[in-house]
């Protein structure tokens, strides 16, 4: 699942005028944020405490029919995927803005990786990065997801290295994320391990997409996602410093018939260990299996975890 300055001098009298003729200024994106359990979230979107519950939709389809379906609440992450242009994307930002979700977006690249970690992508960097900044609230942004088998990975961790300290300085709302596959970090090859791919630089949020599979394709194994996950990124990301959240997750309807209580387990073991997202990816595009939210017992399971899952207000 797989985008300069003229130099003026005014004497004191005239600033007041020169501030009334440009209008309100701009409301501010670098205020902390109030959350529904009485903690606050900074600028970046980061909780003090507890986790939201959200997730991808569709092709970027309207929330509005699965927001419906949860009593009208919304979501607290809404998980989105982008090309290398922008503009429908803060769009879609200004909309989870106004719903307080926050929006955990990814995006590709307009020049290759190599050509990024150069220097020829600043100015496209530094575009999307002001124009989410216009965003009433703070928006996660990811830059090529999912990078595992695409590329040189030396080449994506320059690039993230050089992108991720544009991008937050142009835009203090905006928390740099990194999304990664999780098996290959901790589990294949060492090419792709988290030492060997990890860029010395400012990230906010690393996302991982892992997926339960239990009965896809006669597959009967069962994700030991304590042990085998969340407490190696939980070490991991503590000594790092760097918050953690799962950016596409789910489970088949095998899984689901078999353990009504998975959502609500998995979510919990989530938080314990310092997770600040739970992104269910509620589609079937470029899918194995039926992730989708269709069973009744998935619903029930989603609304009851996301009814008690702290979100923005």
């Amino acid at each position: 699942m797989r985008l300069q300055h003229s130099k003026l001098i005014f004497s004191a009298a005239l600033i007041p005028l020169v501030l009334a003729l440009a209008g309100p200024a701009a409301p501010s994106t670098s205020a902390p944020s109030k959350l529904t359990n009485g903690g606050t979230a900074n600028a970046r979107g980061i909780p003090s405490s507890g986790a939201y519950m959200g997730g991808a939709y569709g092709a970027n389809t309207n929330l509005s029919r699965w927001e419906n379906a949860l009593g009208g609440k919304s979501l607290g992450v809404h998980r989105t995927y982008w090309g290398s242009s922008y503009s429908s994307a803060v769009k879609t930002a200004k909309a989870d803005a106004a719903r307080n979700r926050v929006p955990w977006m990814s995006f590709k690249t307009p020049y290759s990786w190599s050509a990024m970690a150069n220097g020829k992508g600043d100015a496209w960097a530094r575009g999307l990065a002001r124009a989410m900044k216009t965003v009433k609230g703070p928006v996660w942004v990811a830059i090529h997801h999912e990078p595992e088998g695409d590329g040189d990975m030396q080449a994506w961790k320059r690039m993230q290295a050089r992108l991720a300290p544009i991008m937050r300085a142009a835009a203090p709302n905006l928390g740099y994320s990194i999304i990664l596959m999780g098996y290959h970090q901790f589990y294949g090859a060492s090419k792709y391990s988290l030492a060997k791919t990890w860029p010395k630089t400012k990230i906010d949020v690393v996302g991982f997409d892992i997926y339960e599979k239990y009965g896809v394709k006669g597959y009967k194994g069962w994700k030991q996602w304590t042990n085998h996950y969340f407490r190696p990124i939980q070490a991991w990301a503590k000594k790092t410093g760097v918050r953690w959240g799962l950016a596409e997750v789910a489970y088949s309807d095998p899984a689901a018939r078999k353990d009504p209580g998975w959502m609500d387990r998995v979510y919990k073991a989530l938080k314990k260990h310092g997770g600040i997202a739970f992104s269910y990816f509620n589609t079937n595009l470029h899918s194995v299996a039926n992730w989708k939210l269709s069973l009744a017992t998935k619903q029930a399971s989603f609304k009851r975890v996301h009814k008690g899952a702290v979100k923005l207000r």
